[in-house]
C-alpha cells in the first residue's frame, strides 16, 4: 500500500511543474518545525494539519484532533472536578447556555478519558508451525 501510495504521488509530482519543488528556504523551514512545537499543548498535542488555523479557539478538549497523552489522564480527573462548581453556580443562576457548555465540555473530558485508557489489541502473533 505505501509503494503503490509513493508511485501515486510520483506520477503527480511528474505532472507539476519543477519549480513548485523547490527546497524551502530556512525561514520555511523553521515555520514548518515551529508549527509542531506550538501543537503541544497542556494533556497531549494538536494533531491539526501544517498552515490550518485552530477550529476550536483552542478548546483543546473538546478538539477531536488532541491526541492525549496518557500521563496527563491525573489532570483530566482535575479539570474535570474544577468544571463542577462553575456548573453548579449557572444552574444555581438559571445560565442555561453555560450549563450546556459546561457540559459539552465535560462530555468531551469524559470521551478523552474513555478513549485513552481503552486498549487496543494488537493481535497475538502466530509462530508458523513445523515443517512436515
Amino acid at each position: 500500500m505505501v509503494a503503490h501510495y509513493q508511485q501515486f504521488l510520483d506520477r503527480r509530482r511528474d505532472q507539476r511543474p519543477p519549480e513548485e519543488y523547490r527546497e524551502p528556504t530556512p525561514a520555511e523551514w523553521s515555520e514548518f518545525e515551529e508549527h509542531f512545537d506550538k501543537r503541544k499543548v497542556e494533556v497531549g498535542s494538536c494533531g491539526r494539519p501544517y498552515g490550518t488555523p485552530c477550529a476550536h479557539e483552542h478548546a483543546c478538549i473538546r478538539c477531536p484532533m488532541l491526541t492525549m497523552n496518557p500521563k496527563m489522564l491525573p489532570r483530566l480527573d482535575e479539570l474535570e472536578a474544577d468544571l463542577v462548581q462553575p456548573r453548579t453556580h449557572a444552574a444555581d443562576n438559571g445560565w442555561k447556555g453555560e450549563i450546556e457548555g459546561i457540559d459539552l465540555t465535560l462530555t468531551f473530558l469524559r470521551s478523552k478519558r474513555t478513549q485513552t485508557r481503552r486498549s487496543v489489541s494488537l493481535g497475538m502473533p502466530a509462530l508458523p508451525g513445523p515443517s512436515a
